[in-house]
């Protein structure tokens, strides 16, 4: 089973490029996921919003600003403390999450529509097992683990001195 799992990991990973190939270039991935994190999560610290993403406060920082500039996302007093400010999802940022996920079922429902019926069956029988993914990746997408940098090459890249070794010849 772990194997199955493995593959269908694989299957559905090779299918985010085409939804994000196709998507609009108004808001980096960045700043999408971030819109998404305050539409799920609602308002955030930017600090929270920042280690929720993996970015550095700075970034998020730029990030918020420029979904602000959108309207896409507002700064907000924290009811409990008014002295911290709170990021929160605007309307037209809900609408444009709305927008952005219609043109990416697109790309799928076009692909969809060419399988023969047998297999498109297939794919609406694993409907509710998709959707528990879903809602699995909801309840803690904090958590969701990192996929780590790909390792190293081994050894040093030709031409280049390792570092913390001077190059031959060198000091």
């Amino acid at each position: 089973m772990a194997g199955d799992s493995e593959t269908l990991g694989e299957a559905l990973f090779a299918l985010a490029p085409l939804v994000i190939r196709r998507r609009s270039r108004e808001l980096s991935l960045t700043a999408s996921s971030a819109l998404g994190t305050l539409e799920r999560t609602g308002p955030r610290r930017l600090t929270d919003l920042a280690a929720s993403e993996g970015v550095t406060q700075p970034s998020m920082t730029a990030v918020v600003s420029q979904l602000e500039d959108l309207g896409f996302a507002e700064r907000r007093s924290d009811p409990g403390d008014g002295r911290v400010v709170l990021v929160a999802i605007s309307q037209a940022g809900r609408r444009h999450l709305w927008s952005m996920r219609r043109a990416g079922a697109s790309v799928f429902t076009v692909l969809i529509d060419k399988l023969p019926e047998q297999e498109s069956a297939a794919l609406s029988a694993a409907l509710p097992a998709l959707r528990r993914l879903q809602e699995l990746a909801a309840e803690s997408p904090d958590r969701l683990a990192r996929i780590p940098d790909a390792p190293p090459e081994p050894g040093p890249r030709p031409g280049r001195a390792s570092q913390g070794r001077p190059a031959r010849g060198g000091r």
